[in-house]
């Protein structure tokens, strides 16, 4: 027969142990999610940067407009995808508790690509190919010609008004995913008490 300083004995070394397992197991969730959350971050932040401020700068001074425009039209799907996923994946696996600022930051990226996605990337595409078919068709494609040509300065400038918005919201992307190395290593100090 049980009596009840055994069965005292007995609950807390239960409790013990599911207590070590439930802290043993959290341990592992966040030794495992760490990497896989600064991996993401790391790659959104480094292609978005490298992409915007170092690749597209090159590619601009070495390639003919026209290539370089259809060189943007492959890259940029990746670009603001990145941008708008990235975020959501960092907030699912932070393995720390994500602050207010933290999950602001994240939104504000994530918009930041989607805009561009789902609104400025395909009305420059709309503008660059109406733009392309008249130099083609009037200008025998002759992009200086045409681009000077007073058929596509409205286009020109349509182009222009809906850039400095891609432009804008991917500053905005970059800016936040850079603030929020902030937080993360913040989170990342909070792992260690």
């Amino acid at each position: 027969m049980i009596n009840k300083t055994d069965y005292l004995f007995v609950a807390s070394d239960i409790r013990h142990y599911t207590h070590t397992v439930n802290t043993n197991s959290h341990a592992q969730k966040m030794l495992f999610l760490a990497p896989i959350h600064v991996i993401i971050y790391g790659f959104d932040l480094g292609s978005s940067s490298f992409h915007s401020f170092v690749a597209s700068i090159a590619a601009l001074k070495t390639m003919k407009r026209r290539d370089f425009g259809n060189f943007q039209h492959k890259v940029f799907p990746y670009q603001f995808l990145t941008q708008s996923i990235a975020p959501g994946l960092l907030a699912i696996t932070a393995p720390y508790a994500l602050t207010p600022v933290g999950i602001s930051l994240l939104a504000t990226s994530s918009i930041g690509g989607l805009l561009n996605l789902l609104w400025a990337r395909p009305k420059c595409d709309e503008i660059k190919r109406k733009r392309n078919f008249i130099i083609d068709n009037v200008y025998g494609g002759d992009d200086d010609k045409g681009l000077e040509s007073d058929d596509c300065k409205p286009l020109n400038k349509e182009f222009m008004k809906y850039h400095k918005w891609s432009l804008f919201f991917n500053m905005v992307s970059i800016v936040s995913i850079t603030a929020y190395s902030w937080v993360l290593s913040n989170g990342f100090y909070s792992l260690k008490k």
